[in-house]
């Protein structure tokens, strides 16, 4: 099985140690790699003198991981040296005497990383910590305890700190890693290779500078989609950053205490449906306090208790105690009615959590009570987090709670902001999810017209649009908009000015802003949202929700109709800036809502001085997020004239994967896992469906069958399935293809597997292989055919090797083979219907 590319830095085999001083990574070493591990130290400031080769492997093996501690200005030769050995990966960590020269020393480490094929972290790396395995790769003397939660840091002193408090609050960790100057090993390959770490259960990222745009949203959605990732960034007011991890998947916090608090919590609580909160409590304080912190970043809110819940809780406190949210026993508590109060508040429908918030009583058996919520809280359906207020007699409880399964706190702010944490990740979440419609209800833009008034803009030498030119923009895109002037605009009663503006962001691309018209729309209380495109009509919705503007004064008092108008028009306005990367800017304000109307009184569009591409064929490099494939989108025909649909898989295509898995037979479920799985596991599910297209694909043949369940009308069924996943070594991927039994021998697996193979080479990957049982000659054959290599696996018998060198002939222009493959792709816009019931037999390609 191939090694990812990062498993020599955080797993090494062999070890070879370069430093002027002892490193705390020796007193931890297990035996089996301290056989295999070469100690080169020298005097303060000295250069190591490298062995020729390494202990524990043969002449000439190439060492795992260098591990390089030595001053700045013996740092060249040392790494001169050391390139003899070759390793794989190095760490260079910091030396106590300072750097003159980080600028150059950075270069000096980029450039020796390249050319000796060298994963290198550092320079000015605290270094790794992997607690499982003993590895100790860094200058901080105690090795973390063990855990499930990785600590990503682009600051030494906040993984140091981190640590230390983690030791304290019995937190452990699986990796724990810094930066440093990110001369070779980058935080988005960083976050790659924790995504897939089965030691790694969530991801807690310190976060400075993000890097190119692209990749680490890229990376972060990735590994957003498999495991909670919960970022501290330094700095404030950066609300573009914040749409952008909202879309990734992850929970942004704001302050240093707010990152172990969801570090306890995504670690242990079910995710909640909603973020409607119920408080019981003990006494009064507690809860208000807590109480004042619902609502804050809008993501909370408090439970309404039904009628039949406040009955029962009436029927089973004391007189006097308070029964509506919070739920307040001023009598001394006991396990029983500990139970009952909980259980009423999580059977109620309009309870997404419970906060169970207790402070001392003597008169009480706290230790009891406590005992009693550590067995029955981890259990509850929905998220029960408590919080034991006080140190010394409490905290012995909150860390019985804690290894329990359920998380406890020390203050009701704390426990509060938790809550909010797994209703923001549950939030973002569904944020991820979302992808582009399918099919528009509209007819497809005029992308070509839209083109030419750009061109002639800049032939004017106009690169601020004229009214009529940014009106045939918004035509060309069926925007539901049309200028007016300003009286009409504003003649009907009760009409409100608001403003909907792109603007580019100089790291994330284009950003979609909804809010107040005029200059308000600038200050800090604008009262709008803001979202990265692509948008569909979910996000586009969110988009105005999270608007006070809207909340407030604007959404209660107009017709759904209006509503409706205004998402789609955001839909097409996020279509016009994601194919049109020339438009930089783009201002309707003000837009008059009227309980049934929009009208608009200005619009303004820039456009950038350069001319741009097209970004279908370029993968949106303007762009953070790489919008659906819709150009893969295919309307195909079976030799028998049944119409079949080729196309990106999309997150709701789980259902009907799963479906379509459990209907192969036995003996095709076992050509494809190897296996005798009958279903994909909900880890496996979310990895096909939730496709990053900026670097992997998986591809859905589908068709309609009759649906007994609705009378026999029409149901889209997938019939094939064939994707790749990037290998570990990031330069190649492993294929996998499967058809229905019912639907083989029609070619559908070829032309799927044809379209695989030229988007993996457009996609800059440089091999693409499988391995493929011995037995099914079928596929062996098919392969075969389309080019592929058949040759034997040395590790398996049983199984064949076979794959396709992707890299272009010399002369051979990649991106000329693309446009000419884009031009025959027919992406099927003539109806409204979907794509396989349109009919029109000019779309079949089969």
């Amino acid at each position: 099985m191939l090694r990812h590319a990062l498993a020599p830095l955080f797993e090494p085999d062999s070890l070879v140690v370069a430093a002027d001083r002892d490193l705390p990574v020796l007193a931890v070493l297990l035996a089996e790699l301290r056989a295999r591990t070469t100690v080169a130290t020298c005097a303060f400031s000295h250069v190591p003198v490298l062995p020729a080769s390494c202990q524990g492997l043969a002449p000439g093996g190439r060492p795992d991981l260098a591990l390089v501690c030595v001053a700045p200005m013996a740092l060249p030769e040392t790494l001169r040296r050391l390139a003899a050995l070759a390793p794989r990966s190095a760490i260079v960590l910091p030396h106590e005497l300072p750097d003159s020269h980080p600028a150059e020393t950075r270069t000096l480490c980029a450039a020796w990383a390249r050319q000796h094929d060298c994963a290198l972290l550092g320079p000015h790396s605290f270094g790794v910590q992997r607690p499982h395995s003993w590895l100790n790769l860094s200058q901080y003397p105690t090795l973390a305890l063990p855990g499930r939660v990785a600590l990503v840091s682009q600051s030494r002193s906040i993984a140091a700190a981190v640590m230390d408090w983690a030791e304290d609050a019995h937190i452990g960790f699986s990796t724990v890693v810094s930066l440093g100057g990110e001369a070779g090993v980058d935080l988005s390959q960083t976050l790659d290779f924790l995504a897939g770490d089965a030691r790694s259960d969530s991801i807690v990222l310190y976060l400075e500078k993000a890097g190119p745009a692209r990749e680490f949203m890229s990376a972060l959605r990735a590994a957003a989609s498999v495991k909670p990732v919960i970022v501290l960034k330094a700095g404030h007011g950066d609300a573009v950053f914040n749409a952008a991890l909202r879309r990734a998947g992850a929970v942004r916090v704001r302050y240093f205490m707010q990152l172990f608090s969801a570090m306890k919590v995504l670690g242990h609580v079910r995710r909640p449906k909603g973020g409607r909160v119920a408080v019981l409590s003990n006494g009064n304080g507690p809860p208000q306090l807590a109480m004042d912190l619902v609502g804050v970043d809008g993501s909370t809110t408090p439970a309404g208790l039904e009628p039949g819940t406040r009955r029962a809780l009436q029927a089973m406190l004391e007189p006097g105690a308070a029964v509506d949210n919070p739920v307040i026993s001023y009598a001394p508590l006991t396990p029983e009615r500990i139970q009952g109060m909980l259980d009423g508040l999580l059977a109620d429908a309009g309870v997404d959590g419970v906060l169970a918030l207790l402070a001392p009583d003597p008169l009480t058996d706290m230790h009891a009570v406590a005992e009693h919520l550590a067995k029955i809280a981890p259990k509850a359906r929905k998220p029960v987090i408590t919080c034991l207020m006080g140190d010394a007699a409490m905290r012995p409880l909150r860390r019985m709670l804690d290894d329990a399964g359920t998380p406890a706190f020390r203050t009701p702010e704390t426990a509060m902001d938790a809550f909010g944490v797994l209703v923001s990740y549950n939030y973002n979440q569904q944020l991820l999810q979302q992808t582009q419609p399918l099919e528009s209800t509209a007819l497809p833009p005029d992308i070509a017209g839209a083109r030419a008034v750009i061109a002639l803009a800049r032939q004017e030498g106009r690169f601020e649009l004229s009214a009529a030119q940014a009106q045939a923009l918004l035509d060309a895109f069926q925007v539901p908009l049309s200028v007016l002037p300003e009286e009409a605009a504003r003649a009907e009663p009760d009409t409100r000015p608001v403003s909907v503006r792109v603007l580019r962001d100089s790291r994330l691309g284009p950003v979609v802003r909804f809010g107040a018209s005029g200059p308000q729309a600038d200050l800090p209380g604008w009262g709008g949202s803001m979202e990265l495109p692509p948008l569909n009509g979910y996000l586009a919705r969110q988009l105005l929700e999270r608007s006070r503007l809207w909340r407030s004064v604007i959404g209660p008092d107009v017709d759904a109709s209006v509503t409706e108008s205004l998402q789609h028009a955001l839909v097409q306005i996020s279509e016009l800036v994601c194919e049109l990367p020339d438009v930089e800017m783009l201002a309707i304000d003000p837009l008059y809502i009227g309980a049934t109307h929009l009208r608009a009184a200005g619009v303004r569009m820039r456009i950038t001085r350069e001319a741009a591409g097209s970004p279908q064929l370029s993968g949106y490099p303007h762009m953070a997020i790489h919008p659906y494939p819709t150009r893969l989108v295919q309307v195909r025909r079976m030799e028998d004239g049944t119409p079949w649909v080729i196309r990106p898989i999309r997150p709701e295509d789980g259902e009907s994967l799963q479906v379509f898995i459990r209907g192969l037979s036995e003996r095709s479920r076992y050509m494809r896992f190897v296996s005798m799985l009958r279903e994909l596991t909900p880890r496996m599910l979310t990895r096909y469906t939730q496709i990053d297209y900026h670097r992997e694909l998986a591809l859905v043949a589908c068709t309609l069958v009759p649906n007994p369940e609705h009378r026999g009308h029409p149901r889209e069924v997938i019939i094939g399935f064939a994707h790749y996943l990037r290998n570990p070594d990031g330069r190649g991927a492993e294929y996998a293809l499967v058809i229905g039994d019912d639907w083989q021998k029609r070619h559908l697996g070829g032309q799927l597997m044809q379209a695989l193979i030229a988007e993996a080479r457009d996609q800059g990957l440089e091999y693409i292989e499988g391995l493929i049982l011995s037995t099914n000659r079928p596929m062996l054959t098919l392969m075969t055919r389309l080019g592929l290599v058949n040759e034997a696996d040395p590790e398996d018998p049983t199984m064949r090797r076979v794959w396709m060198d992707l890299k272009p002939a010399a002369g051979s222009p990649a991106a000329g083979r693309r446009i000419e493959r884009y031009q025959t792709m027919t992406v099927c816009r003539k109806s409204r219907m979907s794509p396989i019931s349109c009919g029109q037999t000019a779309c079949g390609m089969g």
